[in-house]
């Protein structure tokens, strides 16, 4: 195992960094310390040709112009909390409207677009990169002082794991995720590539996407993926949902069954490259992203976000997602490549 470290350019005056995983295999992944960013992952086919499992940009101006989160921690908080706002211990916290009228991905200050703080650790087993990151009490309107170490593992299993700790001086709502747009495919549309999610429900959503609280069974509907499916078959097939035909393809936050570290809460399988990336996490909710699916307008990758739910601060019946400053937020992402 090994780590290559090279500068990748620079934000208001300080360094931007590349660290490159690479282990036995012929895998290897590239991160920035800007924004925690998945730059680059490659994976060796069955024939030995590297494949490029994500997207990515060039230049470091192409992730700080993006609006998109490529490849990105996001935080303080996945996905939206309805109307901006939340109230908590009997106060009410107003933050950022930064996705129409919710508040989306922690706000406009979010973690993507932030220089962390970074450290290496390597061994003949793993190679490991820890960024760390303080976010004050009041960003985007959110309450307390929250540390955050977000730690990267690439090992000889052909695994990649993001754990992320995180504490607070005061409660406060936490959901931090991994925002790659995956490419396992040579295709330039995901409609080929077959997926397969160990989820039988989804939140429902109003046409602004946020969850109106109600879950909704994925049997005989577009977002029937519990047996593995291609993503253009399922998306056309004949039973058309309101759910899905506002967004003309997937955005929508599914709910997982109980993480189990035997079985993957999704897989992702690319037949023309052969490559398969399965994804277990600790986190109750995946969002499962491709953008609109329409001829002219797909994105060429998908993204599987594994979260708290959606607007959850605001939601009680939702699975917690306040942490206390007697408690450690502490989930699990991990990604494991293969290929036949």
């Amino acid at each position: 195992m090994k780590i290559n470290v090279s500068t990748f350019g620079e934000v208001s005056g300080k360094a931007v960094n590349a660290f490159t995983l690479s282990n036995d295999n012929g895998m290897s992944v590239t991160l920035l310390n800007y924004g925690g960013i998945i730059k680059e992952l490659y994976f060796p086919n069955a024939k030995g040709e590297l494949i490029s499992c994500v997207q990515t940009f060039d230049t470091l101006q192409g992730y700080i112009d993006d609006p998109s989160y490529r490849g990105a921690i996001v935080g303080r908080y996945a996905n939206r909390i309805g109307n901006g706002t939340f109230t908590l211990n009997g106060q009410q916290y107003t933050l950022d409207k930064n996705g129409g009228e919710h508040n989306l991905h922690g706000g406009y200050v979010g973690f993507h677009k932030k220089l962390w703080q970074a450290s290496t650790q390597e061994s003949p087993e793993s190679a490991s990169v820890t960024f760390t990151l303080s976010s004050p009490d009041g960003e985007g309107g959110f309450p307390g002082n929250v540390n955050v170490e977000a730690c990267y593992t690439l090992n000889q299993e052909n695994e990649l794991t993001l754990v992320i700790k995180a504490t607070t001086d005061q409660e406060t709502p936490l959901s931090f995720t991994q925002h790659a747009y995956f490419t396992l495919s040579n295709d330039d549309k995901v409609g080929n590539t077959l997926l397969h999610i160990e989820a039988k429900k989804v939140t429902d959503a109003d046409s602004t996407l946020l969850p109106t609280g109600d879950l909704v069974e994925v049997a005989d509907s577009p977002f029937d993926f519990t047996s593995f499916s291609a993503i253009k078959e399922r998306a056309e097939q004949d039973n058309s949902h309101p759910l899905f035909d506002r967004v003309g393809g997937y955005d929508h936050n599914y709910v997982l069954q109980a993480a189990s570290s035997s079985i993957p809460q999704a897989t992702v399988k690319a037949p023309d490259t052969g490559v398969t990336m399965e994804l277990y996490t600790s986190l109750p909710g995946l969002q499962f992203y491709t953008g609109s699916l329409r001829e002219d307008e797909q994105l060429g990758a998908l993204c599987l976000e594994p979260q708290h739910f959606p607007d959850a601060p605001n939601k009680p019946s939702f699975p917690n997602c306040f942490v206390k400053p007697s408690e450690t937020y502490e989930e699990t992402i991990r990604y494991k490549f293969s290929a036949e």
